[in-house]
């Protein structure tokens, strides 16, 4: 009887609640404060009211839930059981002070190889230094060795150089931009339009060569560019390549299988035809994984017949897996000692024009040692899956579930020992620290290139700053993030996307489970759809979305959010009907922002809105990327809309 009497005393309690304004809500909880006799569950629901009050119409916040003024009693009595309050509450203020754009330094070129000083050149606007421009001097006939664009001191807004050096001296350095990357990550502005690319990368059209498209497998079909099979030809040969696997979190053991299949999907879908797609491959630059398989495909399947060209749209990693096929099997013994590395960097559009290096074409008992060093290293790699059998699958790690691979090299000791090698300096001859590719050694050779990036018009990475860039960019695999949204809620993911819920045809359904993929570094916010406007206007360059950031002239330059041209239909369904799980049906991919699973049950159709930059890079993607999402979470958090986060990586069928 006195149970019934508590249950009934909280069920009118909550009830009036709801009824009454937040000034009431507040008297309430200072009310339960005094009253002792509610239960553990009453007060927490009381104090879940009150984390928001002085933040209308959010209706959750992830930046909020981690600061110790609003997180949740349960998550601030496990940091103080733990005693890391005060250090998670430090690492939260590091976070959000300083959010500045980059400055260039002050005599930044003081470093540079073949630099005079900053005494003798002049000083722009902001008094930094940005090299001495004469517009009397002629272009150089020199490359770049790490972005290809010509050498020269004509302007500040291209690649420069410095008057006074001889060719030798200019073959053995980077341009100024290449300095600025890689010493200093900042970009400098080029003025190179899309059509340049277009026209670049054109000369393949007249060529018997492969196309190797490599394509973001963080943002497709975004990376995929839309006029790439026009400019190939009908009757290209194409190897697809999905880039930076290793950053895509593991729900099922075949997931790799599942990844595949989607990507060729959405590759004919962009227009490609199948009988040119030569083989798919999965791939990361980073770790290595999967290099080895393309060497042996490219090998096995191309062979010599002709040249290839890394192609594809900005920020894909052309250029990273160019660098690494210059120091494998892939590339002659002795390139990697006279062909600088290609630049890489987060910003778009490094590359500015071709870069090469000849094609190795091993004779048979070379294929064959290659083959044995191939197995010697698939036999330590099982030994090391024993390993890992071994221990158990809950102590497992973050490196024991990302796929990696070593990338060798199995002819680089035996270069010496071929007869008029012309890298060998037991011959007697000049060693060779340039390459010329009008040589007689070169003159039969095959030749892959890295082609510059196109820009796709659905990418929003011009619109960002390089500090913007490298926050939305994944350092390691993803863990989702799961909420529950409502027909009437809006999810921010920082201020780059949003995504209303705007209603279903299911008349039980109350809410929807979605998970976002997406870089730690954009926080989540859920509001009221009708205030979503105010929202993101009040909440523009705080905290609560974080992204962009900067002052009055760099938010200026932002355009905000427009509503794609179409709204989005997602219905559910079972993907494997003997299983006879609810697997995530779709994907909603929201440009460079990320994406957004949707876990819609079976038979019921929702509709969404989905707001991005210019209402650019908004799709439908069915089937969803990684359809088992909902194993990667933990429950749900009382009295709150999200998930808690767990691991990014299963070992599930």
């Amino acid at each position: 009887m006195w149970i019934l009497k508590k249950l009934i005393k909280l069920k009118l309690l909550k009830i009036s609640v709801e009824k009454h304004s937040k000034q009431a809500v507040r008297l309430l909880c200072a009310k339960a404060e005094e009253d002792r006799s509610l239960s553990f569950r009453a007060r927490d629901w009381l104090q879940t009211q009150q984390r928001y009050k002085d933040h209308e119409h959010v209706l959750f916040s992830s930046y909020l839930e981690q600061q110790a003024d609003h997180m949740s009693y349960a998550l601030k009595r496990s940091f103080l059981t733990k005693g890391k309050l005060k250090r998670h509450h430090n690492q939260m203020e590091e976070m959000t002070k300083g959010w500045q754009p980059s400055i260039i330094p002050k005599n930044w070129m003081d470093d540079y190889e073949f630099y005079a000083g900053s005494q003798e050149d002049s000083a722009d606007k902001q008094d930094n230094n940005l090299g001495k421009a004469d517009i009397t001097m002629p272009s150089s006939k020199v490359p770049c060795n790490g972005c290809g664009a010509l050498l020269h001191c004509q302007q500040h807004t291209k690649p420069e150089i410095f008057g006074g050096r001889t060719e030798t001296e200019l073959k053995s350095i980077i341009c100024q931009r290449c300095h600025f990357l890689k010493y200093y990550n900042i970009a400098l502005d080029v003025e190179v339009t899309p059509q340049f690319y277009v026209d670049t990368i054109a000369r393949i059209q007249n060529e018997f060569a492969l196309a190797v498209v490599i394509v973001d497998l963080l943002d497709f079909p975004c990376s995929i560019w839309p006029g790439m099979q026009r400019l190939l030809g009908h009757k290209r040969p194409v190897f697809i390549v999905g880039n930076k696997v290793d950053l895509l979190p593991r729900d099922s053991n075949s997931y790799l299988d599942h990844i595949k299949e989607c990507l060729k999907k959405e590759v004919l879908k962009a227009g490609f035809d199948s009988l040119n797609i030569k083989h798919v491959s999965l791939i990361s630059a980073k770790t290595g994984y999967g290099i080895e398989e393309l060497i042996t495909q490219l090998q096995k399947i191309w062979a010599y017949k002709g040249d290839v060209y890394l192609m594809g749209c900005t920020n894909v990693g052309k250029s990273s897996l160019f660098n690494i096929l210059l120091n494998s099997d892939y590339s002659r013994p002795g390139n990697a000692d006279i062909i600088p590395k290609a630049t890489t960097c987060p910003w778009p559009g490094t590359t500015l024009q071709m870069l090469k290096f000849p094609i190795y074409r091993p004779s048979d008992i070379r294929v064959y040692e290659r083959v044995k060093r191939l197995l010697a290293a698939r036999s330590v790699k099982g030994e090391e899956a024993k390993l890992f059998k071994g221990k158990s699958k809950k102590a497992a790690t973050l490196t024991d579930a990302t796929p990696k691979g070593e990338v060798g090299n199995t002819f680089v000791h035996k270069s010496s020992s071929e007869v008029n090698d012309a890298f060998s300096m037991s011959l007697g001859v000049r060693p060779i620290t340039t390459l010329d590719a009008r040589s007689k050694v070169y003159q039969a050779s095959k030749w892959l290139y890295d082609t510059p990036g196109v820009m796709h018009p659905d990418q929003i990475t011009s619109l960002l700053t390089s500090e913007e860039l490298t926050r939305i960019q994944p350092k390691q695999m993803i863990t989702p993030r799961a909420v529950r949204l409502q027909p009437g809620m809006s999810l921010f993911v920082g201020g780059l996307a949003r995504l209303d819920f705007l209603e279903s045809d299911a008349e039980d359904l109350e809410w929807l489970q979605v998970f976002l993929f997406a870089s730690a570094n954009l926080p989540i916010l859920i509001g009221e759809t009708q205030h979503s406007e105010e929202l993101y206007n009040k909440y523009l360059n705080t905290p609560l979305l974080q992204l962009p950031f900067g002052d009055a002239s760099r938010l200026s330059r932002w355009p905000g959010l427009s509503p794609s041209q179409q709204r989005l239909t997602a219905k559910g369904y079972i993907v494997k009907p003997k299983c006879k799980e609810l697997t995530c049906s779709s994907d909603i991919t929201l440009s460079n922002a990320g994406w957004i699973s949707l876990r819609v049950p079976v038979d019921v159709e929702c509709k969404f809105q989905a707001w991005t930059p210019q209402g650019n890079g908004v799709y439908v993607r069915t089937p969803s990327l990684i359809p088992h999402a909902y194993r990667l979470i933990g429950k749900r958090i009382r009295n709150s809309l999200a998930y808690n986060i767990a691991k990014p990586f299963v070992f599930q069928k």
